[in-house]
């Protein structure tokens, strides 16, 4: 069990007072994913991002129902010390059994990849015949359709 003071939207890894849970936290990779049970509550929380100089951001964002549950805790009882625990194994793989979707991976060939294959849609889109008429002339060409 690990404890923090509620001093931040996020946890910073510095703030976390209990070497499981702060080792956890540093074995993650910016986006991955991790349950946390936070002063009895469990709920998912995400890595931060890397920076865009490629240093490592060492906090965690809480997600989902466990963002409202953050921000609750963070309005009325900042400065308070919570408890921070990793569930149980068994917990995480029974729920990890029933994903629809496999959690994404994060290396930086796939993001890099990702980037490309988006990059590469850029002409795949809309493309005009270069005709250019004004909001007007199309308004009284939709007009002429309608036969008003």
């Amino acid at each position: 069990m690990a404890r923090t003071a509620i001093r931040d939207v996020v946890i910073w890894v510095k703030h976390i007072h209990g070497e499981d849970v702060t080792q956890r936290v540093l074995g993650l990779q910016g986006g991955e994913t991790l349950d946390l049970v936070v002063d009895g509550v469990r709920g998912a929380w995400r890595k931060m991002d890397d920076g865009r100089d490629g240093r490592p951001t060492t906090g965690i964002r809480p997600i989902g129902r466990m963002q409202d549950f953050w921000r609750e805790l963070y309005a009325g009882r900042r400065g308070d010390i919570v408890t921070i625990e990793l569930p149980q194994i068994d917990e995480v793989a029974a729920e990890r059994s029933g994903l629809t979707f496999a959690p994404l991976a994060r290396t930086r060939e796939e993001r890099k990849s990702a980037l490309e294959a988006l990059l590469g849609l850029k002409d795949a889109g809309y493309r005009n015949s270069g005709v250019v008429v004004t909001r007007d002339e199309t308004h009284d060409r939709e007009l002429d359709r309608e036969g008003l």
